[in-house]
């Protein structure tokens, strides 16, 4: 599980910087199918696969909002950029 929360918190932030936040409930679906199956095959308990599925949810949700964090602050500063080479045009 160590290895694969940082993957989860990754692949948020990539869904974050690139899709609106509905592409979170078919994400959270498809990781909960995911671990749930492999939670059966492994033969994990009913604790570990919860604990397991919780993580993940947590972990997709805090990834998505770095994402958003991550874009937003990439828009601001093209934004000053545009900004600032605008003035530089007028003031020449």
């Amino acid at each position: 599980m160590s290895t694969l929360i940082p993957l989860i918190l990754l692949i948020g932030a990539v869904l974050g910087m690139r899709f609106k936040v509905l592409i979170l409930i078919h994400t959270i679906g498809f990781a909960l199918i995911a671990i749930l199956a492999g939670g059966i095959v492994r033969g994990d308990s009913a604790s570990a696969i919860l604990i397991a599925a919780v993580l993940a949810w947590i972990c997709l949700q805090i990834g998505y909002l770095c994402g958003i964090m991550t874009r937003y602050s990439i828009a601001m500063a093209r934004a000053r950029r545009t900004r600032k080479v605008s003035l530089q045009a007028r003031a020449s």
